[in-house]
């Protein structure tokens, strides 16, 4: 498969499901020195550029094949989020914090977030099927008829106002992460 610069990203997206290998070098050749320079610029962190790039790699090539990943911006700024993501978290993981500091750092949700997506989804499915339909749909895993993840379109797709979804979801949420805490202090 022959892939032309202004076409790669649908080719990148089919050369990836069809588990292409002409495809990796492209992305390799595209991609890697603009990562490698963004982890050179860290500095003083413990992963190398070749690491980076490989992870972030296989973590977007599974985003790509679980339809994690939408389209919503180039394959190429997806995977250097991604690199940027895993290097942010080595460098903080790195960085000696004082007590005040510690008051300051938010709950990490987007920086490294494989591992618990994975146990989330593994919770989810213990759920009732309408809490799970519910969540799916919110976060875009269900096209609605609208393809929106707004509560009204939801809830046209699911018969019901609008009040109703954005209250089902509450519950349906608090239940989820009520049982990913609990999960969580298992493993």
């Amino acid at each position: 498969m022959v892939l032309k610069r202004k076409n790669t990203d649908q080719d990148i997206i089919e050369g990836i499901m069809n588990n292409d290998s002409k495809t990796i070098s492209l992305i390799y050749r595209n991609d890697f020195d603009r990562i490698k320079s963004m982890v050179k610029g860290f500095g003083n962190i413990s992963l190398q550029p070749e690491d980076v790039f490989q992870e972030g790699l296989t973590r977007a090539i599974i985003n790509v094949r679980n339809r994690i990943f939408k389209g919503d911006s180039s394959f190429s700024t997806y995977l250097y989020g991604i690199c940027r993501n895993l290097c942010l978290k080595d460098y903080n993981r790195q960085r000696p914090f004082t007590g005040k500091e510690m008051k300051d750092i938010k709950e990490e949700t987007g920086d490294d977030y494989f591992e618990e997506l994975q146990m989330i989804i593994k919770v989810k499915d213990r759920l009732d099927e309408q809490c799970r339909k519910i969540i799916d749909l919110r976060f875009g895993l269900l096209p609605t008829v609208e393809n929106s993840t707004r509560f009204d379109a939801i809830a046209r797709f699911l018969g019901i106002n609008a009040d109703n979804a954005r209250q089902r979801f509450r519950r349906c949420f608090s239940r989820l992460k009520a049982m990913v805490l609990e999960y969580a202090k298992l493993i």
